[in-house]
């Protein structure tokens, strides 16, 4: 056996470290079947860990089934868990049948803005003027201040787009908006300010450059009309820095009074007010609100503003307007630094601007941008027509929009590790759901300041996806959402439970309870709570937030950590229990099936293969050809008035199954739990699954297998579990 090399500095923890590389071990034959491994304490001593990080990597293995523990001997590789046979063989399904494309993820966005927001053509010939009408220009270096004929177009298109009042002068042009506040920064040290107050939430880039320069720094909470002005400091000289127009991130627009209002108190306390307008221009709903800049009379506002959002994201050109006694200080300090914006795109800028295709592409830029914007409202709302799990927020101008992600998880036991646990796990649910949307091509970024109360928020760049592209690319959003959201947590072993709510009822939580109780047990472990907590929490998420049919999901892990959470819940169309659905034979295996337990191999493999065949359930089938239960669901044959199953030991034991089987008994029919061959499907009358979503749900056909969806026996059983829920 080779030792583990473990990375302490990861992001992934210790545990999922040691238990990937022992699994890999195992099953490449590098840890041979039936050889001992290092007890758990020589095995932490060798690896310098806790003796409780390998138990829980062992833990895991030993609930696969690669290792096995044998009393009062040690742990042993388990006995056919080599070769990786069971992955493999999931594995060569899924080339089979989604390996053609139809599985694959698509990219939706090649490059960081679309293509069509911009017209190169018209920059190309302002480019070539300044090469070929004055290249002289050229050949000195920048204006530390930036170039004068740019500073001219931004003083002139200010005033008519946004009311600001400026001559050139107190323009300064950098490349970025974080220099331009490097710069405010060093003004203000020499004001002798030193409290900065910044929007909370707010644009936390800013918060850090004003900590990094020694100030002293207040959060100042935002609300629906922008930042509490009345929990600004008095007394104190301040600067705060401030999104009057569409607050980063939550979208608040600042009206006209209290714009007057942060005025006054500016000037009552003689303080400054740094006016970040970014994306200003790109208002698609009524009429933008001045700038504070061009209301201010006593010269206390820096107006900051940027070209990346309507122009193309490589020219980084940004600027600001300075009050007067601060450009004078200014311009005494500017020859210590460089210009660090590229003087050619300068002029490019400048020239552009005055011919007035600046303009022209702003106002192209706007209608485009605000037909994708109705576009991904509209995708949205039609890719969760149940509504509530994903909806859009601060949706009415800018490049990007809010998505907010609603689970509202709650923890019912924290377990030995406490409230980190808790922060684990919403890390990993973070870091999943970007990695899935990065997969797409798509960009999203959390905001972690407002994620609270089973609630995620995530900047959605809409701006960067082909017009034609916006429907699907929604819709595989979301799907990706869902799928990151039912997985749970993967970082520690765990079992876990899905019930019902209907018309605002839990169903069946003792015996959700029960089987919870079993797979914990079957672990070494007790359910850390009781059936009358887990009734209480349920009740209360229920009324809470008024749920009348979701399914909630419930996960206890081995470190006594437990949560619920609103699992993502898409129902069978009415329909479909009319005329049954389509099923797919599938080679796999569960490695323990009487454990409620996520194994994340098996999930992805039968996902993939749902999505490329179209089916709405994949029946799994064994190394012996006997097909034991579905994905997510079990499965029933009928014949004549006889209805067969598999064996108890070789399946999930779903709830619902369990309840179809008193249906069964309560009809006077004789149940069967005996294996079903793959190759015998056509012997029988009907079939159909069972499961907490599809209830009891027809199966019209199995591969070229028909059905009768409407068999007596069928329906009969179908009436009774309706009587039940």
């Amino acid at each position: 056996m080779v030792l583990a090399e473990l990375d302490h500095n990861s992001s992934r923890s210790l545990y999922v470290q040691l238990y990937e590389h022992l699994r890999q071990q195992i099953s490449d034959g590098s840890i041979r079947e039936g050889e001992k491994l290092p007890s758990l304490r020589q095995m932490a001593e060798m690896l310098g860990i806790s003796v409780t990080t390998v138990k829980v990597a062992y833990d895991q293995l030993i609930v696969e089934g690669y290792l096995e523990s044998k009393p009062s001997s040690g742990f042993y590789a388990a006995g056919g868990a080599g070769n990786n046979n069971r992955q493999t063989q999931a594995q060569a399904e899924v080339t089979s049948k989604a390996d053609t494309g139809a599985g694959q993820a698509r990219q939706y966005s090649a490059a960081s803005c679309d293509p069509a927001s911009f017209d190169f053509v018209k920059w190309k010939k302002c480019m070539a003027s300044v090469l070929n009408e004055t290249p002289e220009l050229l050949l000195t270096a920048g204006d530390r201040q930036g170039e004068a004929s740019l500073r001219r177009e931004i003083a002139e298109h200010l005033y008519k787009s946004r009311g600001v009042v400026c001559t050139e002068d107190q323009v300064v042009i950098s490349a970025g908006t974080q220099q331009l506040v490097g710069h405010i920064a060093r003004l203000l040290k020499m004001m002798d300010i030193a409290h900065v107050c910044t929007e909370e939430p707010g644009y936390t880039p800013v918060r850090n450059i004003f900590r990094d320069w020694g100030f002293a720094i207040s959060n100042i909470p935002v609300r629906q009309d922008g930042i509490e002005i009345e929990k600004l400091p008095a007394n104190i000289r301040t600067a705060v820095y401030v999104c009057p127009q569409n607050q980063f991130p939550t979208g608040a627009v600042m009206p006209i009074g209290r714009r007057h209002q942060l005025l006054e108190w500016a000037r009552d306390n003689d303080s400054i007010i740094i006016e970040d307008d970014y994306n200003s221009e790109l208002r698609y709903f009524g009429m933008p609100v001045p700038a504070l800049q061009g209301l201010d009379r006593g010269n206390r506002v820096v107006y900051l503003g940027s070209f990346s959002s309507t122009l193309f994201p490589a020219v980084r050109i940004s600027y600001m307007v300075l009050p007067r006694r601060m450009q004078e200080m200014y311009r005494a300090t500017m020859m210590n630094y460089d210009q660090t914006c590229s003087k050619t795109e300068q002029l490019t800028l400048a020239l552009f601007m005055q011919r007035g295709y600046y303009q022209t592409n702003l106002r192209k830029i706007r209608k485009l941008y605000s037909r994708k914007l109705q576009e991904v409202l509209s995708a949205i709302a039609g890719a969760d027509p149940e509504g509530g799990f994903i909806t859009a927020e601060n949706s009415r101008s800018g490049i990007n929009l809010i998505l907010r992600i609603k689970t509202c998880a709650k923890t019912i036991t924290e377990g030995m590790t406490g409230a980190a646990r808790s922060e684990t796990i919403h890390r990993e649910l973070v870091s999943r759901m970007t990695h899935a949307a990065a997969d797409l091509g798509l960009r999203i970024k959390d905001i972690e300041q407002l994620d609270r109360d089973g609630q995620l928020y995530f900047i959605f760049y809409y701006n960067q996806i082909p017009a034609g592209s916006i429907r699907r690319a929604v819709a595989d959003l979301t799907d990706a959402f869902k799928s990151a959201v039912m997985k749970g947590s993967l970082s520690m072993p765990a079992v876990y439970e899905v019930l019902r709510v209907k018309n605002g009822r839990a169903l069946f939580v003792h015996e959700h309870y029960e089987r919870l109780s079993r797979s914990l047990g079957s672990l070494g472990l007790a359910v850390p709570f009781t059936e009358s907590e887990l009734e209480n929490c349920i009740n209360e998420m229920i009324r809470s937030n008024n749920i009348q049919n979701h399914n909630l999901k419930i996960e206890a892990d081995v470190s006594g950590h437990s949560y619920i959470f609103m699992s993502p819940t898409h129902y069978p169309a009415a329909e479909l229990y009319e005329k049954g659905v389509a099923a797919r034979l599938f080679r796999g295996e569960r490695k323990n099936p009487n454990v409620k337990m996520m194994d994340q191999a098996l999930r992805d493999a039968t996902d993939k293969a749902i999505r490329a065949s179209g089916c709405y359930e994949v029946l799994l089938v064994d190394r012996n050809g006997n097909i034991t239960e579905g994905s997510r669901s079990n499965v029933f044959f009928i014949k004549g008035d006889k209805v067969f199953t598999s064996p108890a030991e070789q399946v999930l034991l779903g709830v619902t199954r369990l309840k179809v089987i008193e249906i069964i008994g309560d009809l006077g029919l004789t149940l069967e739990e005996q294996n079903v061959k793959a190759a015998d499907i056509a012997d029988f009358d009907a079939a159909f699954i069972s499961g907490t979503s599809p209830e009891v749900l027809p199966i019209a056909t199995i591969d070229e297998t028909a059905y009768d969806v409407n068999n007596k026996v069928l329906r009969a059983i179908m009436e009774g579990y309706s009587k039940l829920s």
